[in-house]
């Protein structure tokens, strides 16, 4: 009977970023509601915040300058393992992994016939360019096949860093031992401007960083402007 099945019926109801549990628990009917901090955590993570100069009076020129840190942030703060650079449209994305697979040395020798593997899966000549270099970008503008070819290349630990969006970090579960965050504001258009980007957005791209099995412990690096 219906009234059977639902007595005997468990809900366990999880967010790694909902700030309303109370609500949450009243919502499902449930007299408790648990909180687990960091401690909890199976890889603990460090956090560090970049400050990379004043956004002056133009936001875009600003936003545009972050690209040129993250070079010196991925060789201080990577120890030659796996990156992942969240971008905050697909164009800034396309951009940074095209300007780091011409200008950024990798920091461990690569699967060359791994990467060429790849690469010669994808139409898409910029993303051939990149896989090629041990970079990658991911973003929802990417056909089906080519994000699955980035997201294999990832897991297999061909790429030593991958330029994506939010997206990645509310979806696909692709741990990375370091995770930078371009920039703490995103333009929402003209309506809206640039907005500061949300606390739970954030927490799920720090999340990212530390891989269960693999590292004992996760970075993240925020880089904003310094007066944030």
């Amino acid at each position: 009977q219906p009234n059977d099945l639902m007595s005997n019926m468990r809900i366990v109801a999880v967010s790694a970023t909902l700030p309303n549990l109370g609500q949450l628990a009243s919502f499902v009917e449930s007299g408790e509601a648990y909180v687990f901090d960091d401690s909890y955590r199976p890889v603990p993570l460090s956090i560090f915040v970049q400050a990379c100069g004043h956004i002056g009076k133009n936001r875009y020129l600003f936003d545009k300058s972050l690209d040129q840190h993250v070079p010196s942030i991925l060789k201080r703060f990577s120890s030659g393992r796996p990156a992942i650079v969240f971008c905050h449209s697909k164009k800034e994305n396309e951009t940074l992994a095209s300007e780091l697979s011409k200008s950024y040395t990798a920091p461990t020798k690569l699967n060359d016939s791994a990467l060429r593997k790849f690469a010669g899966q994808t139409n898409t000549p910029s993303l051939q360019k990149c896989l090629l270099r041990g970079i990658a970008f991911h973003h929802a503008g990417l056909d089906a096949s080519d994000r699955r070819i980035v997201e294999e290349a990832f897991t297999s630990g061909s790429l030593f860093c991958l330029c994506a969006t939010s997206t990645l970090a509310m979806g696909v579960n692709l741990p990375a031992f370091l995770v930078v965050i371009k920039g703490t504001s995103a333009y929402r258009g003209a309506a809206n401007g640039h907005q500061d980007i949300d606390m739970g957005t954030l927490l799920q791209m720090v999340g990212r960083a530390g891989r269960p099995g693999f590292d004992k412990s996760g970075t993240a690096v925020i880089m904003t402007d310094s007066l944030s």
